[in-house]
């Protein structure tokens, strides 16, 4: 199986800003809307803690082979593992089978005229400059490492 590069999480560095939430959503959907990116910053006000949560891409991805629809594809030029969103069925199964599913909001779902429609990172594997999030994080609390 072909492989993926990975965005590497550097909590320590993390302002809980929001900004790649915002760059990844606005890239994506055209709509500055956090609940529709695919990075979301989990919050501990109080604490001070932040820690941006997205896709690792794994190596044998479960929900890949546990999608009936076949939605779950691999780019074959970055290796990105993605949805895609025409293909999706909505039922669910890629969260359920994923390893970082529920303690952290990998998979995520958006409605849209009614119907549930699944999505994570795909690496931005569209733009040739790379990751929009890592190229905005104002602390470099995310660095793309290469496949």
């Amino acid at each position: 199986m072909i492989k993926s590069g990975k965005i590497k999480v550097n909590k320590e560095l993390c302002s809980g800003c929001g900004i790649c939430e915002l760059a990844c959503s606005l890239y994506h959907e055209n709509v500055c809307k956090p609940s529709w990116s695919r990075i979301k910053v989990k919050r501990k006000f109080l604490q001070l803690e932040f820690e941006p949560q997205i896709c690792i891409q794994c190596e044998w991805p479960s929900c890949f082979f546990e999608c009936p629809a076949k939605a779950i594809e691999i780019n074959l030029t970055t290796g990105a593992r993605y949805i895609n969103e025409k293909k999706c069925t909505g039922c669910a199964k890629c969260a359920r089978v994923c390893p970082l599913m529920p303690d952290s909001e990998i998979i995520r779902y958006k409605t849209i005229n009614g119907k549930k429609i699944y999505f994570k990172c795909d690496l931005c594997m569209d733009r040739k400059e790379g990751s929009l999030c890592v190229e905005m994080c104002p602390r470099n609390a995310l660095i793309y490492i290469k496949k």
